[in-house]
């Protein structure tokens, strides 16, 4: 695996396992922390399902499918020459995959804690790990859309 990608996906899978350990020991269970009133607050909570709860109480399942999303992530990034933009993606999809992977191996569920209300609308809670997920699909799908030059390090 290249530099670059590795580099990134242990930053990510670092920060976000600090994170939460630190969040979920310091910050209240129940009431959280609010941060800027009705837009942004710390709230611990388990999640035992993937986004927006969906497939609650399957860990097993979403452990597998997050193995085989691992492999198959693994197997792009080895199949083709890359370029900067997508070693990026790689990394930032690997380690936010590896965050809750991580969780889910050891805890049966995952660690989120950041809560935004928008126009009274409470966000699904998220942590990290989701952030680099998100932003690492859109900046993959942009490199597949682009088609840029490719480059092999």
């Amino acid at each position: 695996m290249k530099k670059r990608v590795l580099i990134i996906l242990t930053t990510v899978f670092g920060i976000d396992i600090i994170t939460k350990y630190l969040i979920f020991s310091k910050v209240s269970l129940i009431n959280g922390k609010v941060i800027i009133n009705n837009f942004f607050k710390i709230l611990p909570v388990k999640n035992t399902g993937a986004a927006f709860s969906f497939m609650d109480n399957n860990n097993i399942l979403l452990i597998l499918i997050s193995i085989a999303i691992l492999f198959y992530l693994i197997w792009l990034l080895r199949k083709d020459k890359t370029t900067v933009l997508s070693d990026v993606s790689y990394g930032l999809l690997i380690g936010g995959l590896l965050g809750n992977l991580y969780d889910r191996l050891f805890l049966s569920y995952v660690r989120d804690f950041l809560s935004f209300r928008i126009f009274n609308y409470d966000f699904a809670i998220f942590n990290v790990a989701d952030i680099a997920i998100v932003i690492g699909a859109i900046l993959l799908f942009i490199t597949f859309i682009k088609g840029s030059k490719k480059y092999e390090d």
